[in-house]
């Protein structure tokens, strides 16, 4: 899709704001200062405007914690959405991350747990998605595997999908659908591509998704299937939309899962960078009225806001 803002107001916005938000992320250095002055201030908790529709409920795990988002509608909601979130296997949920999360609840009748899952470089993949696989069992079992919806953003859109592979090849009940916005699904960054993409890209490069690999996956080839979704077995998965920008290194990972898997449903935006339905643009509010329209499909809900 096209809209109307502009590439390059929109690129020059998003380096100004992730310098503020992250800045030196391109060294190792940069990158685990940038990790301690996350772990001081924490995950970041709902605003409230969300909190003025929704009562919110924190429960702590024993390698993470859960954030419940509960609709204070009488009706139980038809839809539940399951949410990892970004920031490159490393950083707590942030402040803007939940223009998402709101977005999202402000399109679709739904109640929401974000999952905290384990980080590195404390915790590596194998305790990320098994915290992940764990948190969405616990859900099937209670509200049945066809109300959820696993959703996620960047390194949480690739995570979902690492999970969701992990219980396909377990034989668990799978979710209706995964609705991922910007996910990274190939830690080796070997895309073609995306040499000419990271110029376009405001805010990710080649060298930060290699720094993360090292630390989430120490020891491990990046294209490990374990790790690099792109590079496991594609069949027998869920209905599964993706959003990225034509602004963004991760585009080159949608569109070589699409090769991989042609029932994917890649949405690719003109002039867009990453996740950019947080931003509040046109063009994201029509993304998440997509998502919307691919959620109550393939859930059967005819919830709609």
């Amino acid at each position: 899709m096209r809209g109307p803002v502009s590439g390059a107001i929109l690129f020059g916005l998003s380096k100004v704001l992730t310098q503020l938000l992250l800045p030196g992320l391109q060294t190792q250095h940069g990158l685990q200062r940038a990790i301690r002055k996350n772990r001081e201030r924490g995950a970041a908790r709902p605003p409230k405007a969300l909190l003025r529709s929704f009562d919110f409920r924190e429960e702590a795990r024993p390698d993470g914690s859960l954030f419940h988002l509960t609709r204070r509608d009488s009706a139980p909601a038809p839809v539940h959405l399951l949410y990892l979130h970004g920031g490159a296997f490393v950083f707590d949920m942030q402040p803007i991350q939940y223009g998402l999360v709101s977005g999202l609840l402000n399109h679709i009748v739904a109640d929401m747990t974000l999952v905290n899952y384990p980080l590195a470089p404390e915790a590596t993949w194998r305790k990320s998605i098994a915290f992940a696989r764990e948190i969405y069992l616990e859900t099937a079992a209670r509200l049945g595997a066809r109300t959820l919806v696993v959703t996620g953003d960047s390194a949480g859109g690739g995570l979902a999908l690492l999970m969701t592979q992990a219980l396909r090849d377990a034989g668990d009940p799978l979710p209706a659908a995964l609705v991922l916005f910007s996910p990274v699904f190939d830690l080796s960054a070997s895309g073609d591509d995306q040499a000419a993409l990271e110029r376009r890209d405001p805010s990710i490069t080649r060298a930060l998704i290699r720094h993360v690999a090292e630390l989430w996956a120490p020891g491990l080839d990046p294209r490990d299937p374990r790790i690099s979704a792109l590079f496991a077995d594609q069949s027998g998965l869920p209905p599964t939309l993706l959003f990225t920008g034509d602004r963004e290194v991760l585009e080159s990972d949608a569109l070589r899962l699409k090769r991989r898997n042609p029932d994917v449903d890649h949405r690719s935006y003109a002039e867009m960078a990453h996740v950019f339905p947080i931003g509040g643009t046109r063009e994201g509010a029509h993304a998440l009225r997509e998502a919307a329209d691919f959620v109550r499909r393939h859930t059967g809900s005819r919830g709609g806001l």
